[in-house]
């Protein structure tokens, strides 16, 4: 009798979310032999402060360091690594929000169809980079716009100020999850990937000891799907009444001077959802 393994899906606007905000569920589940995916929106095309980078060239930079950092988690018995990567071919800084995208993305989740599901929070969140807004609505509605018995058993906000599920960070993942951030080289450094260890514990002051001891954890929220469950309360509300005029996390440089300047398109070619699963990277 053949066993299916259990299928998470992270849902990425760029190319080292995954690993700044969900590095420790990814290891776990591939230590315990999971099938791991991550979709990314974009290549991080403008995710840079040095002009002559913008555009094609960092483009393949990132692509190539999330390659790498996909293997880190673990590869198969013939190399290729076992979390399978997606790209949606988007641009930085423009990402749609629209019906189009909602159901591309939708009909992506549907085929792949994962046990559980993490995409980043648009309503409660500790970024408010455009793609990271735009990203989390179309994942939000993608999955509410699902009959409820197609939807994953479990699914998950990432990067949100009131986490209410906290998965413990395990020592024995610890060098795979630095190995994978330092994948990153072009976005961080050696002692900010390490930073990153202690990041999720910086808005999540309430974690509680456990035999004396305060226990490190991975913070997600559940998606649930009425209003009342996304209007900010507590710190996060005291956050968000500081930052309402400067969303956290958004640069402006980064949409300058426009994807046309490169000869980039904003809204991709409508492909075929043909291609998943068939190899270690895979566009659609």
């Amino acid at each position: 009798m053949i066993v299916k393994k259990p299928k998470l899906l992270i849902v990425n606007p760029h190319p080292d979310d995954g690993e700044a905000f969900c590095a420790n569920i990814c290891a776990q589940a591939v230590r315990f032999g999971w099938e791991i995916h991550q979709v990314l929106a974009t290549c991080d095309e403008y995710g840079t402060p040095i002009v002559e980078f913008k555009g094609k060239r960092i483009q393949q930079i990132r692509k190539h360091e999330m390659m790498k950092a996909a293997k880190a988690y673990g590869i198969d018995s013939y190399g290729n690594s076992i979390v399978k990567l997606h790209w949606m071919n988007y641009i930085d800084g423009y990402v749609p929000h629209n019906r189009t995208a909602v159901i591309r993305l939708q009909n992506f989740i549907l085929k792949l169809d994962p046990d559980v599901v993490i995409g980043p929070d648009p309503f409660i969140y500790m970024d408010g980079h455009v793609d990271h807004i735009a990203v989390g609505k179309n994942y939000y509605f993608a999955l509410k716009w699902m009959n409820s018995k197609q939807r994953p058993r479990k699914m998950f906000f990432f990067q949100s100020l009131m986490p209410d599920f906290f998965l413990p960070v395990l020592l024995e993942d610890k060098n795979t999850v630095i190995k994978a951030r330092l994948a990153h080289k072009s976005q961080w450094s050696s002692n900010e990937a390490k930073l990153l260890e202690f990041f999720p514990l910086f808005l999540q002051l309430h974690l509680k000891f456990k035999k004396g001891f305060l226990k490190k954890m991975e913070g997600y929220r559940y998606v649930k799907f009425q209003s009342k469950d996304h209007v900010p309360k507590g710190l996060a509300r005291l956050i968000f009444v500081i930052f309402r005029d400067r969303p956290i996390g958004c640069e402006e440089d980064r949409l300058l001077p426009g994807p046309e300047h490169f000869g980039l398109i904003t809204e991709p070619e409508d492909e075929i959802f043909n291609k998943i699963g068939k190899s270690t990277i895979n566009s659609f």
